[in-house]
């Protein structure tokens, strides 16, 4: 570390100009950065569920390429109404990134023409005047096909749907899509209140929310952060030297992000307040000991060599066991974890070595002694005497610190019991948001938009094609009802119900019965056929080997999902014991990263706490002092899982990095601490002003940089996002935990168990 503090100390320009020529570099891959929300990305490309999922849509279509506008009316099947919607309809259906608009307009009807189906529309415009509006009414919201698609039981609400082409299904083409929708819709505002919802709607507006955020998160954290710097400062080298190296961080990673392939989702958006915290706290870590050696009378170069040499290597290892917490994440089988592990890791490494890089060299730039202006403010004075009271109560009052901390552990691992593992595609946005209020209007008034989808192989060409097949997709239909989140469902049994009521009145009467032979089933179909009903192939596939139930669902979460899914297992089970069957949709591969999130969040956490064991072990060489090392790293888990037992915060992919952030808080600053208390015990041979000495030269570094972390983390409370906000307050509480932990636990296990010491000065 000596020799290339030297080297930098030696050519200090040219090591700023290389660093200006890589930061102008990555902007433009930085700006081109993108954001997304796709479910299918949580999975593993050979995930079973995302395999079972892609039969979905290659067999019947995605069932997440719609977006839906609802309204409400009294008087719905009336001239003005009706003439409204049709307006509508026909301005939507000239946007060219869509396949297909469906309302009522162009909803066909099922009738009999000479032993022939015709499908003929509910409605024509020329003859709206001379229609039978109470007729109309009964014959739309009687259709099983229509009822909770397009049209509520009451006829009170409809809803248009918009089909997105699947090949133009993307990000700026769906915006386009919002964009023209809204436009056309402002016309009639005056009249209607519109609700738009749907997956590719909600992916959209969820994306443009986090775009919105990111550049809030790192404007109100800067902001918050330079503030603080320059309370602490007093100097405009103190606030920039940070903010350039957080900064510069922030820009190379986003750039790796950007060249790798990567976008930014919930998880990753939050690096950005992250990489600003560890980024500040490694340069205040640097400057302090910078300060001190200048304080001691050291001269400028001297006092950067000295900088590099005890807090470089201490740098280093709590950027190594922070990356590594972050890293562990690679063990995740969720795909936004493991890749906010990776970026994050990277991010906290570049931060280390943008810090060792520009700070030795801007250092050696200034004309300032020191970097912080001790003649202004009492701020420094103040902490001080107080870190020096805090040092002689740890040293008075150990045991009791210890049974304090033990009792807090005990009564937060209790808290943890309550944990609890459950997410909702919803979950992350609150409840007062314009999209929770327009995914509750489909919810109450026509059906939910969350899909279930099941598809029944029978392994046999048109083996579908039975009487005793529908019978038992009707069976089916019915279970699935009688759970109360499940609102609607639909298969070629509703459709062939409705040819069979049709064509056979005599049989079926006014509520529609399946046709009762195998032969009436195939002419059914063949008609179907004849007339191209594009509602068939959405039910089943080709040869009629597959079919297809929709199942649309409430927002439940995962739990609730998971349960109702494993009891429709047992029924599907026994009723088709001789078929394959698949249970899929977007609302199953948000419920099944629940086990996933579990086993991924377990897993990293020990690889990361066996990882930093490893590490302690190497540095130390003493059982005591791993112990002493370890338990201030854990008290913050066992803190933050506990307030989020007691709040009843499920842990789901937003909050189960939470964990992982916590263990890298906390080792950060206990690292920090041993690194010092190594220095001051060689420099005084003696634990007992060792550890006085480190809790206050150290812990001056310490509560300042907590504070830069709350103040970074705190700006996620102010989300819109809940799950953020969230973040925020676990994230802060931790800080404080840590802060406690490091300051008070870690100094009274040094005067507990008293370890054998037999520290040596490294000769480099």
């Amino acid at each position: 570390m000596k020799r290339f503090g030297e080297f930098i100390l030696a050519n200090p320009r040219l090591v700023i100009f290389g660093l200006v020529m890589i930061a102008f570099s990555a902007i433009y891959p930085a700006l081109n950065i993108r954001t997304d929300f796709n479910l299918e990305g949580f999975y593993h490309d050979r995930d079973i569920v995302i395999q079972q999922y892609r039969i979905l849509e290659e067999e019947f279509g995605r069932d997440d390429n719609t977006i839906i506008i609802g309204f409400k009316s009294d008087s719905l099947f009336s001239h003005t109404v009706l003439a409204d919607l049709h307006q509508i309809t026909n301005r939507l259906n000239e946007i060219d990134l869509l396949d297909d608009v469906l309302s009522i307009w162009n909803a066909l009807e099922i009738s009999e023409i000479d032993g022939r189906l015709s499908f003929d529309p509910f409605l024509e415009f020329e003859n709206l005047a001379e229609t039978d509006f109470e007729q109309l009414h009964i014959n739309v919201t009687r259709s099983p096909l229509l009822q909770g698609l397009l049209v509520n039981k009451e006829g009170t609400a409809a809803s248009i749907i918009l089909v997105i082409n699947e090949e133009l299904n993307s990000y700026p083409n769906r915006n386009r899509i919002i964009s023209e929708t809204n436009e056309i819709l402002s016309d009639f505002e005056n009249n209607y209140t519109f609700h738009i919802s749907g997956i590719p709607y909600f992916r959209n507006q969820y994306v443009n929310m986090l775009n919105s955020e990111i550049v809030m998160y790192i404007t109100i954290s800067s902001i918050l952060i330079i503030l603080l710097l320059w309370y602490l400062y007093r100097t405009i080298w103190g606030v920039l030297f940070p903010m350039v190296i957080v900064w510069t961080t922030l820009l190379f990673t986003i750039a790796i992000i950007q060249l790798t392939g990567g976008y930014l989702e919930i998880m990753s958006s939050t690096i950005a307040p992250i990489l600003l915290c560890v980024g500040v706290a490694d340069a205040v870590h640097m400057l302090a000991k910078y300060d001190d050696a200048r304080e001691n009378g050291m001269g400028k170069r001297p006092s950067i060599i000295e900088m590099l040499k005890t807090l470089g290597n201490a740098t280093f290892l709590t950027s190594v066991t922070t990356a590594i917490g972050f890293a562990s994440l690679l063990s995740s089988t969720v795909m936004p974890m493991k890749k906010f592990g990776i970026y994050t890791a990277v991010g906290v490494l570049i931060a280390y070595l943008v810090t060792i890089i520009f700070l030795p060299a801007a250092l050696r730039l200034s004309r300032r002694k020191n970097v912080v202006n001790t003649h202004s403010g009492s701020f420094y004075p103040y902490l001080y005497g107080w870190l020096t009271k805090v040092a002689a109560f740890n040293r008075l009052h150990y045991k009791a610190i210890l049974i304090f901390g033990l009792v807090i552990t005990v009564i937060f691992l209790y808290g943890m019991k309550s944990l609890d593992v459950n997410a909702r595609v919803f979950d992350d946005i609150s409840e007062d948001t314009q999209i929770m209020r327009d995914s509750r209007f489909f919810s109450e008034n026509i059906a939910p938009q969350f899909p279930m989808e099941f598809i029944i192989d029978t392994e046999i060409p048109e083996g579908i094609l039975t009487v005793e097949m529908l019978h038992k997709a009707e069976l089916l239909e019915k279970k699935l009802l009688e759970f109360p989140e499940i609102h609607r469902v639909t298969g070629i049994h509703t459709l062939l119900k409705e040819v069979h009521r049709v064509m056979a009145p005599e049989a079926s009467g006014i509520q529609a019965e399946l046709p009762e032979t195998d032969e009436a089933v195939a002419q059914y179909v063949l008609l179907l056929e004849i007339n191209e009903a594009d509602e068939l192939y959405r039910l089943v596939d080709f040869d009629y080997q597959k079919m297809r139930l929709s199942a649309f669902t409430e927002d439940a979460g995962s739990k609730r999902i998971n349960e109702i899914r494993d009891e429709v297992n047992v029924i599907l089970s026994e009723l088709f014991s001789d078929d394959k069957v698949i249970v899929t949709g977007t609302t199953i591969l948000s419920a099944d990263l629940t086990e996933k999130i579990v086993y991924s969040l377990a897993w990293s956490i020990l690889l990361a706490l066996s990882a930093i064991t490893l590490i302690m072990m190497l540095l130390f060489k003493n059982s005591r002092l791993i112990i002493i090392a370890l338990v201030p790293n854990l008290i913050p888990l066992v803190i933050v899982g506990g307030i989020m037992g007691f709040l009843n915060v499920d842990i789901k992919p937003s909050t189960a990095v939470i964990f992982t952030i916590a263990l890298g808080i906390a080792v950060d600053d206990s690292i920090h601490y041993l690194a010092r208390f190594r220095i001051e015990y060689l420099r005084r041979k003696a634990m007992m002003p060792a550890i006085t000495a480190t809790t206050i030269h150290t812990g001056r570094a310490i509560i300042v940089t907590s504070a830069i972390l709350i103040a970074g983390f705190g700006t996620l409370i102010t989300s819109t996002f809940t799950s953020t906000a969230m973040m925020g307050i676990l994230v802060c509480s931790t800080i404080f935990s840590a802060l406690f932990a490091d300051l008070f636990i870690l100094p009274a296990l040094f005067y507990w168990l008293k370890p054998d010491l037999d520290i040596v000065e490294d000769p480099r």
